[in-house]
C-alpha cells in the first residue's frame, strides 16, 4: 500500500506528456497486452528501450515495485 501511495504522489507530479510517455512505454513492455509486465517481458523489453539495465537490477526493480511478491508490474489504466 505505502508504494501505491508513493507513486501517486509520484505522478501527481508528472506533466500530463510525461504520463503518457510511461503508459506507451508500459505497453511497449507489455507484449501480451494482459495489462501486466512480466519478469520475462522486462527482461526482453528493455534493452529493447535502449536500457542497459543488468539482470540484478530488473530483480530489485520487481523487488521494490511488487507488494505481492510476485513477478509481475500491473497497470491500472
Amino acid at each position: 500500500m505505502v508504494f501505491v501511495l508513493q507513486f501517486q504522489v509520484i505522478a501527481e507530479n508528472l506533466s500530463e506528456e510525461e504520463i503518457i510517455g510511461l503508459k506507451e512505454m508500459f505497453k511497449s513492455l507489455d507484449t501480451d497486452n494482459n495489462g501486466i509486465v512480466t519478469l520475462e517481458e522486462l527482461r526482453t523489453g528493455l534493452p529493447k528501450l535502449g536500457s542497459k539495465i543488468s539482470e540484478a537490477e530488473i530483480r530489485q526493480l520487481m523487488e521494490a515495485v511488487s507488494l505481492s511478491q510476485s513477478t509481475t508490474l500491473m497497470s491500472k489504466q
